[in-house]
């Protein structure tokens, strides 16, 4: 079974046109023989063209839908391999000690939101909300932490989608999208951390972070994916990091170009 990176490398070659007649044809018999890699081959086509897209996006705090649309393609591909005629994962775990305790933090939420809310026609106090949006925040915080901590990349997934909901998040929950975007082992995980992030860009934590995360990233599709996002920041923080990958790393010829356009871009 060839290498999830070694099997990226050979897709972006073949999307980008650089592969020599003998290897293209060599490939598309591969792709021909396994469905597996054909499906796959199929998702990064997608995020492929979505990512042309994003090429030159006006700078902005606002990202391009582009690029939410690539990292939910990778999101409900993650989903279709967990789902194969059986129970769901999240399912099945719900027997876990760990995850039910991260069940029971989202039920005590709920009830409290519910206990706390106002009856019909009466007129909340403005100290009154404050309070229960604090409760229901802490509550999320806790569920999103025991999440991102899971064995499983589908719940650690649900994390990261929790901590979507938070108006503001705090440095806690963005240490932990961090730490995901760094180091969790899952590339899909990885990618909705970044999708997660883009929230709160406006924190310079955030971008300190994802700018240090830049040298950190093996998937072709991360590098590539973090590249577009600072040419849509124009951070010029990344230029430095772009370079040290460049430097350090042995890079598909495809991701290399894409990086040193992205550093002409941000310059």
């Amino acid at each position: 079974m060839m290498e999830e990176e070694k099997f990226e490398l050979l897709a972006m070659d073949f999307l980008a046109g650089t592969m020599n007649e003998v290897d293209a044809k060599a490939f598309e018999e591969l792709l021909l023989n396994n469905p597996g890699y054909k499906e796959r081959f199929l998702v990064l086509k997608e995020g492929w063209a979505m990512m042309d897209a994003m090429e030159s996006p006006e700078p902005s705090n606002q990202m391009d839908g582009a690029f939410y649309e690539m990292l939910n393609v990778e999101m409900e591909q993650q989903k279709k391999k967990t789902s194969n005629g059986q129970l769901p994962a999240w399912l099945t775990d719900l027997i876990k000690p760990q995850w039910a305790f991260g069940m029971l933090l989202l039920i005590v939420g709920l009830t409290l939101g519910y206990f706390l809310a106002p009856s019909v026609g009466s007129r909340p106090e403005p100290q009154d909300m404050v309070i229960a949006q604090n409760e229901t925040e802490e509550v999320r915080q806790k569920l999103v932490l025991t999440l991102l901590d899971q064995p499983s990349a589908n719940q650690r997934l649900q994390g990261v989608s929790e901590a979507n909901k938070f108006q503001s998040a705090d440095s806690i929950v963005i240490k932990a999208l961090l730490q995901t975007l760094n180091r969790d082992a899952d590339v899909n995980v990885r990618l909705a951390a970044i999708e997660s992030l883009t929230n709160y860009v406006d924190n310079p934590m955030v971008r300190q972070g994802l700018v240090q995360s830049i040298p950190n990233q093996e998937s072709p599709l991360l590098q590539i994916t973090l590249a577009n996002l600072m040419v849509a920041l124009q951070e010029k923080a990344s230029i430095a990091p772009f370079k040290q990958l460049l430097k350090e790393k042995q890079l598909d010829t495809t991701v290399k170009k894409r990086i040193e356009k992205t550093i002409e871009s941000i310059i």
